[in-house]
C-alpha cells in the first residue's frame, strides 16, 4: 500500500488561512451573535438583564454581564417574547434600586407592579419589564431606551438619582464604547455638549474580528451556558447578609459632584433627559426621582444620607424638576415617599414593602399616561 506523506507545514499553513479568513469575514459582516439564545426557547427568560456584582459568583446566581452586547442582554429577557395583541408594555428604565439588588424578581417595583394587574385606558393588560442595568448613568439608560423600542414598548417608566447625572470614565469603558456610533449619533442629534466622549471612537476592523471580541464572545457564550441551571433554580442574584443603615451622619457638606462653591449643574448629564424624551419615541416618558434613604438621627440636618448632603439634593430636586418642564417630560418626585425603615444597605435599595409602597404611588400616574394617546 503506498503511504501518502503529510506536510506538517502545509497543514499548518491551510489552518492559519483558513482562521485568518473567518477572522476577516466575521469582522466585514458582523453577525448579531448576542441574538442568538437559549433564553426564551430552550429555557425560560430572564426577567431581569443579567448582572452580578462579584465575578466570584458568577456561578452562584447562575448569570454573567454582557456590558458589550444588548442584542445579548435583550435576548436573554422575557421582553423579547412576542407581543401579545391585548398587552400595553411598560419598561423599567434605571440603576440598581430599578434592577433591585437584594430582592427577587416577583418582590421588586417590576414585580409588585404587574401584581396589580392594571388595565390601560384602552383596556389592554399592562405588563411591566424590568430593563434596568445596574449602573447610576444616564446616558446607560437612553442607549437602553433605544434597543428597547425594538420589542414594541407602549410606556418608559424612568427611575433616576442625583448620582446617575455625572460622568465616570469607567461607564463611559462600559457602555458608551461599544456603542460608538450611537453614542456619536446621540451627541450630535442632540447637541450633547457635557457627555465626555474623548475616549468614545468606532471600533477598527480588526477589532471587530474574533480576536478582538473575543471577550465578548466569551461572555455571550458563557451567559447560554447559565441558563439551565438559572431556568433549574430561578436564581439570577447572590442574595447577601446585610447590616441596617444607621440613622447618624458625618458632619461633612462634601459631595461626589464637589463642594458648593463648585457644583453647576448645566455642566453634568441634565442635558441627556432631551435625548431620553427622543429615544422613547411615541412611547410616553414618566420620569421619577427615585426614594432615598433619608436619616433621622446626628447631623441628619446636614446630609440626608451617606451620599447626598442636604444643599447639593435639595438643589438637585429644583433643578430635575426644571429640566422635565423644559423638556416637556412628566416628572414624579419621590425622593422621601418611602419609609427609612425599608432599605436594605444602601441609601438607594429599598425592601419588598418599600417597593410595594412606591408601587402604589406611581399607579395613578402610569394609568393617566396611558390614556394620552
Amino acid at each position: 500500500m503506498n503511504r501518502t506523506d503529510v506536510n506538517p507545514w502545509r497543514v499548518l499553513l491551510k489552518a492559519f488561512a483558513l482562521y485568518a479568513l473567518v477572522n476577516l469575514a466575521f469582522a466585514y459582516l458582523q453577525p448579531s451573535v448576542g441574538n442568538f439564545s437559549v433564553y426564551n426557547w430552550l429555557v425560560q427568560g430572564r426577567e431581569r438583564m443579567p448582572y452580578e456584582r462579584e465575578i466570584e459568583y458568577y456561578p452562584v446566581s447562575h448569570t454573567i454581564p454582557v456590558y458589550e452586547d444588548m442584542d445579548a442582554m435583550f435576548s436573554s429577557h422575557i421582553v423579547s417574547q412576542p407581543k401579545q395583541a391585548d398587552e400595553y408594555r411598560v419598561m423599567l428604565v434605571g440603576d440598581s434600586s430599578t434592577w433591585a439588588f437584594g430582592v427577587t424578581p416577583q418582590e421588586n417595583l417590576t414585580g409588585q407592579l404587574n401584581a396589580l394587574k392594571l388595565k390601560a385606558c384602552d383596556g389592554r393588560r399592562i405588563v411591566f419589564y424590568n430593563v434596568a442595568f445596574p449602573l447610576p448613568y444616564v446616558a446607560k439608560d437612553v442607549l437602553i431606551m433605544q434597543k428597547a423600542r425594538e420589542y414594541e414598548p407602549d410606556m418608559f417608566l424612568w427611575l433616576v438619582t442625583l448620582d446617575a447625572f455625572r460622568n465616570r470614565t469607567i461607564y463611559t469603558d462600559y457602555f458608551l464604547s461599544p456603542y460608538a456610533e450611537e453614542v456619536l449619533s446621540l451627541v450630535d442629534d442632540y447637541q450633547l455638549k457635557n457627555l465626555d466622549t474623548k475616549d468614545v471612537r468606532v471600533s477598527s476592523f480588526w477589532e471587530q474580528t474574533l480576536i478582538g471580541q473575543r471577550s465578548r464572545l466569551k461572555k455571550i457564550i458563557l451567559l447560554q451556558l447559565h441558563g439551565l441551571p438559572w431556568a433549574a433554580t430561578g436564581l439570577d442574584y447572590y442574595y447577601r447578609d446585610w447590616d441596617s443603615l444607621s440613622q447618624d451622619q458625618s458632619d461633612s457638606l462634601d459631595s461626589d459632584f464637589g463642594n458648593p462653591d463648585e457644583v453647576n449643574f448645566d455642566e453634568t448629564l441634565f442635558e441627556v433627559l432631551r435625548a431620553g424624551k427622543g429615544a422613547a419615541g411615541e412611547a410616553p416618558l414618566l420620569l421619577v426621582n427615585e426614594p432615598i434613604f433619608v436619616a433621622s438621627g446626628s447631623n441628619s440636618d446636614i446630609r440626608y444620607n451617606d451620599f447626598y448632603p442636604r444643599w447639593i439634593y435639595d438643589d438637585y430636586r429644583a433643578y430635575l424638576e426644571t429640566q422635565a418642564r423644559v423638556d416637556g417630560i412628566p416628572y414624579l418626585d419621590l425622593w422621601d415617599v418611602v419609609p427609612a425603615a425599608e432599605f436594605t444597605d444602601s441609601p438607594f435599595h429599598r425592601l419588598p414593602a418599600g417597593e410595594k409602597f412606591l408601587a402604589d404611588l406611581i399607579t395613578p400616574s402610569i394609568l393617566n399616561l396611558t390614556c394620552s394617546k
